[in-house]
């Protein structure tokens, strides 16, 4: 290749290139939403209390299952789970048993669903996130015989 052809391609090669650099910067314009990547979220809590069925007493240290989060109940039977999902209708198996039979006697275990139908999201960001819906989910256990 001689000199007079490197300079054209040199020179063609700086043309193309300013080009693409000015039709690239064109091309963003700051009235355009910016995209996102990633999956819709939302936060769902059941909240409750667990009673005897026989004596109406809160039962403490019961077992409270769903997938993704496990606590005991406290001294008033109260307990709060948390799980994540899509911020759509959603069914959360949950399950209640007796670990300290010694405490409070011994009482049946249950396994229960609680559906979450048409939630209504509080405190989402606007974005992916839609916020949480929660629901309360009250159970009285029978005492074993």
């Amino acid at each position: 290749m001689n000199r007079i052809q490197y300079n054209y391609f040199k020179c063609y090669n700086a043309l193309i290139a300013g080009l693409l650099a000015v039709l690239g910067f064109a091309s963003c314009d700051k009235d355009d939403p910016i995209d996102e990547y990633g999956t819709p979220s939302a936060k769902f809590i059941i909240n409750g209390n667990v009673r005897s069925a026989e004596t109406n007493a809160a039962i403490e240290n019961i077992r409270v299952i769903i997938p993704g989060d496990t606590v005991l109940t406290d001294s008033d039977g109260n307990y709060q789970l948390y799980s994540g999902g899509f911020p759509t209708d959603q069914t959360f198996a949950i399950s209640f048993q007796d670990i300290d039979s010694v405490l409070n006697g011994k009482f049946q275990d249950i396994d229960t669903t609680i559906e979450f139908i048409d939630p209504k999201f509080t405190g989402g960001d606007g974005h992916w996130y839609s916020g949480e819906a929660s629901k309360d989910m009250n159970i009285t256990m029978t005492p074993e015989k």
